[in-house]
């Protein structure tokens, strides 16, 4: 049986959930899921903004409660269970729920004005999850209706809420299951990182009152990028001021006008302090490989477009993949780390699997590990009938979901071990490999349909996936003495709630200023793999089989040659879009780092991390002042992000 030192060590007894910070987090939790839903520039990189800025809000609250009424003053594990469910609740209500919920109505309330939806959708979807007919939301249309009018017009809207939230929280409930399984392997044995939790931990330590807020490196960062970001801010709406662009500096596309290499695609020289920041906390090797294999990639799109294949900014891809088959790539890489997670961990499953079929004798403080493994499979089982309810068949649906899992484990370990600011995966999911490896041909038209619809928050992108932010609630959990038990609750609570608040900002947002008709994403994918039957793509196969040989080649040397610079992460993040935006800022990150640590040693990376924490602090604070005057006036304001308000590519 598993042996419990390493966890008996991380958990301490505890007397019960701190409901006073439970009682916190649903109250705010509203704030935390209209900020996600409204300005979604905020929440696209791995910490996301909200639960920051909450948090901190609640540590200035703390300032006077710990002079004056020391007692009632938020403890460190308070404040952790707070920032644990605001990121959980954000991640659900962000991406995800940008996906869902637009859909859920677009077929039925647009389908006079999208022919399509009426041949290619209705016929197949389900009235479960979807409205087949505008009946009940010609108001919803229109828009121009105020917050009562929202509450008074939900009726029609919660049936498919709920069975939103069901496949949702099902989803979920399977990734917080692995979680629990993994979790004294990730997290004591094999010791990773968690590179992305550095500033929530450092921010809550003694409540709040520790020796990251007495830093003059951090409050000297703090108060440079504020400015800067203030004095940009108000450049904005005022052209005449000067700026500090720290935002995009250039484009690199532009030097190279004559092909092939003009065929590079879009490739930005962007900074984006506090990424930058992010940066500094990932593994000198990471830093190194993400920005390698990002000119890799783009060697990569220049050869193709030397042999004749046209690039554009993904440099091929889509359901109907084409050189350089990035999203295969990156497909077959991530399998590859999924394969070495479970190679690495061969002991400590072997030893998981005896304690499953004899029970054990589990700490009462943590999750019974047959507890998880009876939730993991009835969760698949689970997904399987509602899949079997909409039309699809059983084992397709638990094969479909099986592949998501794998991708998602791969991303979860990859971001606790290594702390990448974004992992976007853009347009990379199951409906990739299933066309890849089996082809249209034989499927039916109301299986497609069903699938895309259904499934698509699966495929579109990554940058929210739930999975790492929980393990980090765990993590950080453990590090604050919280029962884990307790937050195993508390994440599952923050994915019911952010999922149902997700959706109510949505629709409130759409009978206040109308709703967007996005169904023709959807909708082409659906043309695109019913128009023409296809087999199985050999050449995509190949590529997914490469970039997962790759992966373990690398993987072979760097077990075996002490300092190789090449790691498979690096390759796996680099493939698809994301790094594009702020590959800039890592560069001069992993220069600035390697210096200091050289030159100055301890004392001086101790200084730099400081000000890494004061710049992303600086900026997130000041984004909060520019994302409210935003989402209050609904016009658009300057951002730190790496999309802007008024577009991707701002």
């Amino acid at each position: 049986m598993i042996k419990r030192d390493h966890a008996a060590a991380s958990v301490s007894q505890t007397s019960g959930m701190p409901f006073r910070a439970l009682l916190l987090s649903i109250i705010l939790m509203p704030v935390c899921c209209f900020w996600a839903g409204d300005s979604g520039v905020d929440r696209i990189f791995s910490l996301m903004v909200p639960p920051v800025v909450l948090t901190l809000f609640l540590i200035v609250i703390n300032i006077p409660l710990r002079r004056f009424l020391p007692r009632s003053a938020f403890t460190q594990k308070e404040l952790v269970i707070f920032f644990s469910m605001q990121a959980v609740a954000c991640a659900i209500s962000s991406e995800w729920l940008d996906v869902i919920n637009p859909y859920m109505y677009s077929y039925g309330l647009y389908a006079n004005v999208s022919p399509d939806y009426k041949t290619k959708v209705l016929p197949y979807i389900s009235s479960w999850l979807f409205f087949k007919n505008a009946n009940g939301l010609r108001d919803f249309r229109n828009g121009g209706y105020g917050f009562m009018y929202f509450l008074g017009h939900l009726g029609i809207w919660w049936p498919k809420i709920f069975a939103w939230t069901l496949i949702v929280t099902v989803v979920c409930f399977a990734m917080l299951c692995i979680n629990s399984l993994m979790r004294d392997e990730w997290t004591n044995r094999e010791k990773l990182a968690f590179p992305i939790i550095q500033l929530p931990i450092a921010m809550t330590q003694e409540g709040g009152s520790g020796a990251f807020w007495k830093s003059r490196w951090m409050w000297g960062a703090f108060i440079v990028i504020a400015i800067i970001d203030l004095l940009n801010g108000f450049a904005f709406f005022h052209p005449s001021l000067p700026m500090i662009n720290v935002r995009f500096l250039g484009d690199m596309s532009l030097w190279f006008p004559s092909p092939p290499w003009n065929q590079i695609g879009w490739t930005p020289i962007g900074f984006f302090p506090f990424i930058a920041a992010i940066g500094l906390f990932m593994p000198t090797d990471l830093l190194f490989s993400l920005i390698f294999f990002f000119f890799f990639r783009k060697a990569q799109q220049v050869i193709a477009a030397s042999l004749g294949y046209e690039q554009g900014v993904f440099g091929g891809g889509g359901l109907v993949p084409s050189p350089p088959y990035f999203s295969e790539q990156s497909w077959g890489a991530f399998i590859g780390l999924f394969v070495t997670a479970i190679w690495v961990s061969r002991g400590y499953l072997k030893e998981l699997w005896e304690e499953i079929m004899t029970k054990g004798t589990p700490d009462k403080r943590l999750v019974p590990q047959r507890f998880a493994f009876i939730g993991l499979i009835g969760s698949m089982v689970a997904l399987g009938f509602i899949g079997w309810a909409i039309g699809l068949p059983f084992y397709f649906v638990v094969g479909y979901e099986a592949l998501f899992l794998v991708f998602s484990v791969a991303l979860t370990r990859l971001r606790a071990q290594l702390g990448p600011p974004t992992h976007e995966m853009a347009f990379m999911g199951p409906n990739q490999l299933l066309v890849d490896f089996h082809g249209t041909e034989g499927v039916s038209s109301a299986d497609v349909a069903r699938t895309v619809t259904t499934f698509y928050f699966m495929n579109r992108i990554h940058r929210t996936d739930p999975m790492p932010d929980q393990l980090e609630a765990i993590k950080m959990g453990e590090m604050s003495k919280v029962n884990q038990r307790w937050m195993f609750f508390s994440v599952l609570l923050a994915t019911v709630l952010g999922s149902i608040l997700g959706h109510l900002v949505r629709i409130y947002l759409g009978y206040r200023w109308t709703p967007s008709n996005t169904g023709g994403d959807t909708t082409g994918v659906i043309t695109q793999l019913t128009g023409s039957a296809r087999g199985p793509n050999y050449t995509a196969i190949a590529m997914v089989v490469a970039g997962f040989a790759f992966v373990m080649l690398l993987d072979f040397i760097r077990f075996r040659v002490p300092g190789f610079p090449f790691h498979p992460a690096g390759y796996a993040l680099a493939m698809n879009f994301g790094v594009d935006y702020y590959w800039f800022g890592l560069l001069v990150v992993l220069i600035v780092k390697v210096l200091v640590q050289r030159y100055y040693g301890l004392k001086g990376y101790e200084k730099l991390r400081m000000v890494a924490f004061g710049l992303i602090l600086g900026e997130f604070v000041i984004e909060t002042l520019w994302s409210g005057y935003s989402m209050w006036t609904h016009t658009a304001t300057y951002s730190i992000s790496i999309n802007g308000r008024m577009g991707w590519n701002q």
